[in-house]
């Protein structure tokens, strides 16, 4: 099998939408990167987008086949308030996440990366919150 890459942002996106309590707010919009351009005319309401960030490696010197990645979840909702409650409800579940396979990717851990902002999309004015997190993960995909 060759080696393909793990995907740290599209296994937190499938943890957060395995959940049954995100899945019941979002109704499936969770996405990796930006917000799809078809979901767009019906927003703002709840939604979350995951996003790679910078961030520092911590995983050392050695040779394990793992990394970290920072990254960024934006949650959406009609009104800051919603957006928020999304937001600490995601953040919740992400910090309680154990380690598993998700997308493929073998997820070890997802640790708070520290602090959190709401708002407003800059460009649509939509109402956002942001929570950052630092997720562990195998360098190679898992399973078929």
């Amino acid at each position: 099998m060759p080696d393909i890459p793990g995907d740290p942002v599209g296994a937190v996106v499938a943890i957060l939408l395995a959940d049954a309590d995100v899945a019941a707010l979002v109704e499936q919009r969770g996405f990796g990167g930006e917000l799809p351009a078809a979901q767009t005319r019906d927003m703002p309401r709840h939604a979350f987008v995951v996003k790679a960030s910078g961030g520092t490696a911590m995983n050392g010197q050695g040779f394990a086949e793992y990394d970290t990645q920072r990254v960024d979840l934006y949650c959406f909702g009609r009104t800051p308030a919603e957006a928020a409650r999304l937001a600490d409800l995601c953040g919740l579940k992400l910090r309680r996440a154990r380690r598993q396979a998700a997308a493929g990717t073998l997820v070890h851990s997802v640790q708070s990366a520290g602090g959190f902002s709401s708002g407003r999309e800059p460009v649509t004015d939509w109402p956002r919150a942001w929570r950052s997190f630092q997720v562990c993960f195998a360098l190679t995909k898992v399973g078929p």
